[in-house]
């Protein structure tokens, strides 16, 4: 009875948390506020968690995870592809990995709303410049690699992949953001991957 009452306020404390982040953001949810919401004391709030950061993690991680996961996932595929000179199938992965990655956060899409624009103070701050530089790590192997077999495609610099990287994670996220249906997201996705597929083919031929 004890623990089912200790998991109550648990999941209580982490809806209304969810609630106030939604509505003010990190930095200006108050935790006065989600305590009184959720009809606890500050104290029994610190029987759950260390703070409010810790809070803001427990509702957002488990999408912040997946979304990370998936990255490596193509991630390991895009560089065997092209280490394996398959530079077609490293474009369809791209195509692929960004529809499959849009229709997740589509179903998140609150989280992934949170996690963009309102982790300001939060250790979650600029997920979506962590999200960028993961990128141009991979990005720049791929390139380390095809060059030492092929030097003929244009040399891009780390900052050049910076600024490609960033604006299709912008992009992803405004079709995420801005599509009504999961019919709306897959033709905006789809959109999305084709314009930077065909502008890495042109400039990286992959």
């Amino acid at each position: 009875m004890i623990r089912s009452s200790f998991d109550d306020t648990h999941a209580k404390i982490l809806d209304c948390g969810k609630k106030h982040f939604l509505k003010n953001g990190f930095e200006k949810a108050g935790l006065r506020d989600i305590c009184k919401d959720a009809g606890v004391t500050t104290g029994a709030f610190y029987r759950h968690f260390n703070d409010k950061n810790e809070l803001f993690e427990a509702i957002v991680s488990p999408v912040a995870n997946k979304i990370i996961d998936n990255f490596f996932k193509y991630e390991k595929i895009s560089i065997n592809g092209i280490r394996t000179k398959q530079n077609e199938k490293v474009a369809e992965v791209h195509v692929d990995g960004t529809i499959e990655t849009a229709m997740f956060l589509f179903d998140n899409k609150e989280i992934y709303a949170l996690l963009i624009n309102g982790s300001f103070g939060s250790s979650y701050a600029n997920f979506l410049e962590k999200l960028t530089e993961m990128e141009d790590g991979t990005r720049i192997k791929m390139q380390e690699i095809y060059s030492d077999t092929d030097d003929s495609q244009e040399h891009i610099s780390n900052k050049g992949f910076h600024i490609i990287n960033h604006s299709h994670f912008l992009a992803l996220t405004e079709a995420v953001l801005h599509s009504e249906n999961k019919e709306e997201l897959i033709d905006h996705a789809k959109l999305v991957s084709r314009f930077f597929s065909g502008g890495w083919k042109t400039v990286r031929g992959y």
